[in-house]
């Protein structure tokens, strides 16, 4: 199974088709939130439709810079993740959107919301082989969410999670410059990086090995 992650598009529509024409075949197209800039319900769903045009099966969180009407959209439209698992093949994916509080003006929830829709969407796969987490926000304390000045800006209800329960991957997104792919005890790490510049990552599940690389669309 062929999975592509785009985290942080922030609107950018160009760059959605300039990514997906760069990656090719792949069987599911996942959205890891800011994928609007402070948009609006119709902004996601003019995305949503046109992610829809190169993979049949899209899923997608809310970002920070998203809202808690754009997730309402998304669920609108049958995509949204958060704090729900689906299945594909042997590998189950769950989700979590927005951040812990950070700034003003930002989709947030607290920790212990972000902990309650991680065992949410965990319970709907737990008899999944391989388990990913598809998450805005980062773990804290890694590489991912370390921003330029850095400070960690990630959550302790994901590390917790990911050290609790050790899924295969996590990928992750916020932290422009925290693009890059490290293991966090059994799990590997993924901050996609800068949709709306090109960055994106491509994930291939064959049998119980799984290959992950983080690419450039130029």
């Amino acid at each position: 199974m062929h999975i592509v992650c785009i985290t942080d598009l922030h609107g950018r529509m160009e760059a959605l088709h300039r990514i997906l024409e760069n990656a090719g075949p792949h069987d599911i197209l996942l959205l890891g939130g800011d994928i609007t800039n402070f948009g609006s319900p119709v902004d996601v769903a003019r995305v949503i439709q046109a992610a829809k045009q190169y993979a049949s099966t899209v899923l997608a969180v809310a970002g920070n810079c998203d809202s808690a009407a754009i997730d309402d959209e998304l669920d609108r439209l049958g995509v949204a993740l958060h704090a729900r698992g689906v299945l594909h093949e042997n590998v189950g994916i769950h989700g979590l959107s927005a951040i812990p509080p950070w700034k003003r003006g930002m989709y947030e929830l607290t920790e212990e919301q972000l902990t309650a829709a991680l065992e949410s969407g965990s319970r709907a796969i737990q008899e999944a082989p391989q388990h990913v987490l598809l998450a805005h926000v980062p773990p804290r304390g890694t590489k991912a969410d370390r921003t330029f000045l850095r400070i960690h800006a990630g959550s302790t209800a994901v590390r917790a999670f990911v050290d609790q329960t050790g899924p295969a991957l996590v990928l992750c997104g916020h932290i422009h410059e925290g693009r890059g792919i490290e293991t966090c005890g059994k799990t590997t790490v993924v901050n996609c990086g800068f949709g709306g510049r090109g960055e994106y990552a491509v994930a291939e599940f064959t049998g119980d090995a799984t290959k992950v690389e983080i690419r450039s669309a130029s």
